[in-house]
């Protein structure tokens, strides 16, 4: 009866702990660790996805997915891009998936191509960025700008530019358009956000949602290379956006739980720097705290650590960034909600943080306060 009891109780992980003699089977470094709500993705250098955690919704329904280019994750639901495909699974609650219907997927379905995207969409190219009810796919054209095609909420198929206002006109035959290089999209609201390159200056813009997330400007220029403020990454949390640039990382908004890594000040629609940043390769933003990775392997976490998250081994909540030492040598990094995760050059995964569904352990025994090995069946 406790093994019924047992069993009943994992039905919902995607991968229970494995008993102690199965081993995981080394990997190199992940490319990618995509984190939603209450689950965790890994896209490996081999290009398989690992999913692990809740499944209510189907959103681990791409493990094992192979061929993959890139990965993202929405609270409850997760994309692929292959060379010639977009896949998606879980949660379709708003059209998310982009398969015509709003039925849960437990198993990847194919991103219809409505309109025009289907013609222009550059599989091998492309960025997916995931906000809480809509799938976005992002690409650039060397002579003719940057684009996007998203589902879900408010959104169809159909390509718009991205750079420039309005719809703008192709650019003129022999020059180089502005591209939008970094696009983020706050994975547990309505949000999304994009960093592009406008005559050589970082330009934020925050098309979709709330405007707490945008800059003070509707499109804010960071300035040039030499002022410390030009910005390459963007990771946006439920209502405070961090910039990853030459001179560190630059947070604004919400700082209820410390967010801006500044120690306690009001919130901003400025950017402001956070402390200790020298040599930050990496950037992610959960709900209501944020990480970022060195160019030696550190990690650093600060903001919300009620439930772990930000890995010190408490649930302190810090504002200021606090090292990780157990994920020290980490090749790359993932936020989720209230959990976060690193992934080593042997393929090893360490996570830690909420676990009420086994999105940091795989098993599902409550919060995480210091990162632990997840262990993969074969």
């Amino acid at each position: 009866m406790r093994r019924i009891l047992l069993a009943f109780a994992l039905l919902a992980a995607c991968r229970p702990e494995p008993p102690p003699s199965v081993v995981a089977a080394p990997e190199p470094v992940s490319t990618t660790l995509a984190l939603g709500r209450a689950f965790s993705c890994l896209l490996t250098a081999r290009g398989q996805v690992r999913c692990w955690g809740m499944n209510d919704a189907g959103q681990c329904g791409g493990d094992g997915l192979g061929g993959v280019l890139a990965l993202a994750a929405g609270p409850e639901h997760a994309c692929a891009v292959q060379e010639d495909a977009l896949w998606c699974w879980g949660k379709n609650d708003h059209g998310q998936l982009g398969d015509g219907i709003r039925s849960e997927r437990p198993s990847p379905v194919l991103v219809r191509a409505m309109g025009r995207a289907g013609e222009h969409i550059q599989h091998a190219k492309t960025q997916p960025v995931l906000t809480r009810d809509s799938s976005c796919f992002f690409w650039s054209e060397e002579y003719s700008g940057s684009f996007a095609a998203c589902t879900g909420a408010h959104h169809d198929m159909d390509i718009f530019r991205l750079t420039g206002r309005g719809p703008a006109p192709p650019c003129p035959t022999g020059t180089l358009c502005s591209k939008v290089y970094s696009a983020s999209g706050a994975a547990f609201e309505s949000a999304l956000c994009t960093l592009s390159d406008v005559n050589g200056v970082p330009r934020v813009a925050c098309p979709f949602g709330p405007p707490n997330l945008a800059p003070r400007q509707p499109e804010r220029d960071f300035g040039s290379q030499d002022d410390g403020k030009t910005v390459h990454v963007l990771a946006l949390g439920r209502d405070f956006a961090c910039g990853l640039g030459e001179g560190g990382v630059l947070c604004w908004g919400s700082n209820a739980r410390g967010q801006l890594g500044r120690g306690a000040p009001a919130a901003t629609r400025d950017p402001l720097p956070v402390v200790g940043m020298a040599g930050v390769v990496a950037l992610c933003a959960g709900a209501e705290h944020a990480c970022a990775q060195k160019a030696d392997g550190r990690v650093l976490c600060w903001g919300d650590g009620r439930r772990g998250q930000l890995g010190t081994g408490d649930s302190v909540t810090a504002g200021m960034a606090v090292e990780v030492p157990a994920a020290a040598g980490a090749k790359a990094i993932g936020c989720g909600e209230a959990h976060t995760c690193a992934a080593f050059a042997d393929g090893r995964v360490v996570c830690w943080g909420a676990d009420e569904s086994g999105q940091s352990s795989g098993s599902g025994k409550g919060p995480i306060a210091a990162p632990r090995e997840v262990v993969f069946s074969q």
